[in-house]
């Protein structure tokens, strides 16, 4: 495998580790949104939205 190629990896490595970062950041600020908001809470007789 050439530089250019290792190169090109590290970069992909790099971005997706970037990404899996960010989408943990956003998946904790969906659940502190949802306990926030009481949107956990089961309820029966409510109508969906």
């Amino acid at each position: 495998m050439n530089k250019e190629h290792k190169e090109q990896l590290k970069r992909y490595e790099e971005k997706e580790q970037e990404l899996e970062r960010a989408i943990a950041i956003v998946r904790e600020q969906r659940r502190e949104y949802i306990n926030q908001h009481n949107l956990n809470r089961v309820n029966d007789n409510a109508e969906e939205t």
